[in-house]
């Protein structure tokens, strides 16, 4: 674009020069390419929904876990181990937890009848001991039940551990049950409660609609919109098997997806359910497998304070909500259609590039079948294209009276003699030509 030297210079437009090639071979290519392309911004458009102003889903979680188990525990009293069968609840076996989260009790260990004293340790690698100088007072870990006394004492038979002032008799060292003791916990049940908002399109909804059958189980084919789920179907979608995680315990993600269009001729906003176990289950050798805390019930007997301590191992389901509600938005789609024109150079980039690569000086002597094509790019490539030649400002012609020629010479070199520099011999009748001036300048 030319400096602007005046307001004739300014208000002025410029338009590129267009070469039109009549080609059947070129044209289809052209718009085979557009058609393709046409194709998938409007696939883009319709399956991606790029037409609409989306925005993130914010909900809220509920659920209520309902199921009766029978318990089989072995307990020792006056010395004789017995069975007692227990009934569990809801309230015996469901724990509050911060968040989209529950957790169902599925095994446990359990330490009866805990007071406050003085009693050894439980006998390890790390407590056992032979002197009261194996014992250090007041020493204390994280792994410790209690604070030492300092003291080494009998635990049981010639076993010695260091005392320790703790809730005695401190817990013991032991397997998870297996099977787990509350192995039919795969048939309790849970609701699920999902309320969502999207507040810049002032819409809200929930996962339960109105005439919804409460005896409903979900099942991904059969009522896959059904909010109660049983605990066995929901491992059984991961594969997994409920009785092998019940065990040690473990963690479960349920996750709700709302991929909702809200747009009036064809509005759907309905969750679509999945699952996925979130720990670790391919190490079977890692040192803390599964999930299990440890839970206290205190009470008084005789005017001293007791507890029973209860490791508990189960699962925690962890409740991931996500999604997109999307509306139309006459400016998304500009912006969009906007962005997708570009594609449709990448015709006229593919034939230039077609048209460049084969039209080279070597098709002259090309004997190759393909060469007659290669000759028609070179002849579309000099229409296209135009070549310039930058002039030349160090070359000067000389002429003597008496030579039938001008001499050509580089203006550099004229601090020299004239009669010394012998220069390009120049026919005279080339001088008439710029055709043929190009060519000598250009050699």
């Amino acid at each position: 674009m030319p400096a602007c030297c005046s307001w004739k210079d300014v208000l002025q437009y410029e338009t590129n020069k267009v070469t039109q090639i009549q080609s059947v071979n070129y044209g289809t290519i052209k718009w085979l390419l557009h058609m393709i392309v046409f194709s998938y911004v409007c696939f883009a458009l319709w399956s991606d929904r790029l037409y609409q102003r989306k925005e993130p889903v914010i909900s809220s979680v509920h659920t209520k876990v309902k199921g009766i188990a029978e318990v089989k525990e072995e307990i020792t009293e006056n010395g004789v181990r017995k069975a007692v069968w227990s009934i569990f609840d809801t309230a015996d076996y469901t724990f509050p937890l911060q968040g989209n989260s529950f957790f169902v009790m599925t095994n446990f260990l359990k330490t009866q009848g805990q007071v406050q004293g003085l009693c050894p340790e439980y006998p390890t690698r790390r407590t056992l001991c032979s002197n009261d100088r194996n014992c250090k007072k007041g020493g204390m870990d994280p792994q410790s039940k209690g604070v030492q006394t300092g003291r080494c004492v009998q635990y049981k038979g010639n076993q010695k551990t260091c005392e320790v002032s703790a809730w005695c008799p401190v817990e013991a060292v032991e397997e998870a049950p297996r099977p787990a003791l509350l192995n039919s916990a795969e048939n309790f049940t849970v609701l699920i409660k999902n309320n969502i908002h999207f507040p810049g399109h002032n819409y809200t909804t929930r996962n339960i609609y109105p005439g919804l059958n409460t005896t409903c189980t979900f099942h991904k084919t059969r009522d896959p919109q059904c909010p109660i789920f049983r605990l066995g179907d929901i491992f059984r979608e991961t594969g997994d098997n409920f009785s092998d995680v019940a065990v040690q315990g473990g963690i479960m993600g349920i996750e709700i997806y709302w991929d909702c269009t809200l747009d009036s001729w064809f509005h759907r906003c309905r969750p679509k359910y999945s699952f996925r176990r979130l720990d670790d289950k391919t190490n079977k050798a890692a040192p803390y497998p599964g999930y299990n805390f440890r839970h206290a019930k205190y009470y008084k007997e005789s005017n001293i304070e007791k507890r029973t301590l209860i490791k508990v191992f189960g699962i925690r389901f962890d409740i991931l909500v996500f999604g997109t509600g999307g509306k139309f938005d006459i400016i998304q789609l500009i912006v969009y259609i906007g962005s997708t024109l570009s594609y449709f150079g990448l015709a006229t980039v593919f034939i230039d590039f077609l048209i460049n690569t084969y039209s080279t000086e070597c098709c002259g002597k090309c004997v190759h079948p393909y060469c007659k094509r290669c000759r028609v790019n070179e002849y579309y490539y000099k229409k296209k294209c135009e070549t310039i030649v930058e002039p030349k400002a160090t070359l000067k012609y000389v002429s003597f009276v008496d030579e039938p020629y001008i001499r050509m010479v580089d203006r550099q070199l004229l601090g020299k003699s004239l009669q010394n520099i012998k220069g390009k011999e120049v026919p005279l009748s080339c001088m008439h030509s710029t055709i043929c001036m190009r060519k000598l300048e250009n050699e």
